[in-house]
């Protein structure tokens, strides 16, 4: 038999053939059981052979599932002392049983089967020329190989010859169309990964010339303005005072320049220190003690639920930046006299998820959908880089940044951060009022 295994083979395990085969040769078994308790039990030596049968079955069942995901070429040697077996069992089991009919020949269909689903045609017909021949060999010797048979019994043994070449060129034929969709599909996954690689490189060149335009946009104002602040400034032709003013100007917009490329380095290159074990709740709180200020300035109360430990691996001082960014939004976003609610708890074992929700209007939609994206603001004087930079560094500790909820008075932002212990402690402890 030529060796060669389609690819259907490794979808079709051996464990799953075994199986066939014993279910099949104890309802066959259980067959004759049933139908000669009127006449006589099969001979001893037939409940031997079952026993035999079902016992390799058993052990090969078991072998191949502890060869799983293994070389595939495992299933040709496994199918071809199998393939001989099944041919050999059925006529023992014919002769053993001492009958002139027997229904055993119809297991010499399994062998068929299992010869297209490894081999090639050439070998499945081989395999179903040698079940008919068995076939042909039990009419001549139910007739003591005297001539002249019945008639019956040889209309009987071709129609099974019949049957056996016609099922396995039939099975053949269809393992060979699915071998070759396979093939297509593994091409067209191929050609579709390509495509994608390259749609790839080519947003992240775009991203690159937006970002470039963007920066350039964003520093064009700010130096202009020096330049002509300082101009006017070193200019005799304006009185001190207006000088005075010129240099102050450009002092002011030379600042908001410095921390427009700090805000950009920070978005650009997001790497900082290793990750080290962090508690979740001594971060918060930290971050809290430090906008107390601007919350009592602005009149609000801040209510704090956390968990009583949360464990997550991080970068410490990326992380105070992310959620500074996004304190300090939910603070100029509150309305005078407003509330913060800020809560750490555990969606599931794996997950930490922080939220941060403040009173307000709820933001438009054309807002909310860019809101991440670096140098869109709505906020006269912003960068736009704060969220686009927090959700950087949310991205870089395997996490996800998101806008939660959108409503009036109950907008929601919400950090997932994977923990480090998967048993942490769900329980929350009652809000604290600041």
């Amino acid at each position: 038999m030529p060796h060669r295994l389609s690819l259907t083979a490794t979808i079709v395990n051996r464990s799953v053939i075994g199986t066939v085969y014993l279910a099949v040769l104890l309802i066959f078994f259980g067959a004759q059981i049933v139908f000669t308790t009127f006449m006589a039990l099969p001979p001893l030596s037939v409940f031997f052979l079952v026993a035999l049968g079902s016992s390799l079955r058993l052990i090969e069942i078991v072998y191949a599932k502890h060869l799983t995901g293994r070389d595939g070429s495992t299933g040709i040697w496994l199918a071809v002392p199998s393939i001989i077996w099944a041919l050999v069992l059925a006529l023992l089991l014919a002769m053993l049983t001492r009958q002139a009919d027997t229904h055993y020949f119809g297991m010499l269909i399994l062998p068929i089967l299992e010869a297209a689903i490894y081999f090639s045609l050439v070998a499945t017909l081989v395999v179903a020329t040698a079940a008919s021949m068995i076939s042909l060999f039990w009419v001549a010797y139910v007739a003591g190989f005297r001539s002249p048979f019945e008639g019956g019994e040889i209309l009987e043994a071709s129609t099974l010859v019949l049957v056996y070449f016609i099922v396995g060129c039939l099975v053949w034929l269809l393992v060979h169309m699915l071998r070759d969709r396979e093939e297509q599909l593994r091409q067209k996954l191929g050609d579709l990964e390509t495509t994608r690689s390259k749609l790839i490189e080519e947003e992240k060149l775009a991203a690159m010339g937006r970002l470039a335009s963007a920066v350039a946009h964003e520093i064009r104002n700010p130096v202009a303005i020096i330049a002509s602040s300082l101009e006017i400034a070193a200019s005799k032709a304006f009185a001190s005072d207006e000088r005075e003013e010129m240099s102050h100007i450009a002092a002011l917009e030379a600042k908001r320049l410095e921390k427009l490329t700090t805000d950009f380095l920070s978005y650009a290159r997001p790497g900082g220190a290793p990750f080290q074990p962090l508690d979740a709740t001594i971060l918060i709180g930290y971050i809290v003690s430090i906008v107390q200020p601007q919350i009592l300035q602005k009149g609000l109360q801040i209510s704090v639920a956390m968990c009583s430990r949360c464990a997550i691996d991080g970068d410490e001082s990326q992380l105070q930046q992310a959620l500074l960014n996004l304190m300090r939004n939910a603070i100029e976003a509150s309305p005078q006299n407003g509330r913060i609610l800020v809560s750490v708890d555990q969606p599931s074992e794996v997950d930490l998820r922080i939220r941060i929700e403040n009173g307000g209007p709820a933001l438009p939609q054309r807002i909310a959908r860019h809101m991440f994206e670096p140098f869109f603001t709505a906020k006269e004087g912003g960068t736009g880089l704060g969220l686009a930079i927090a959700r950087s560094i949310i991205d870089r500790h395997h996490g996800e940044l998101y806008l939660a909820r959108n409503e009036e008075n109950h907008i929601v932002f919400a950090i997932s951060l994977p923990l480090v212990k998967k048993n942490a402690i769900r329980e929350a402890q009652p809000a604290v009022e600041f």
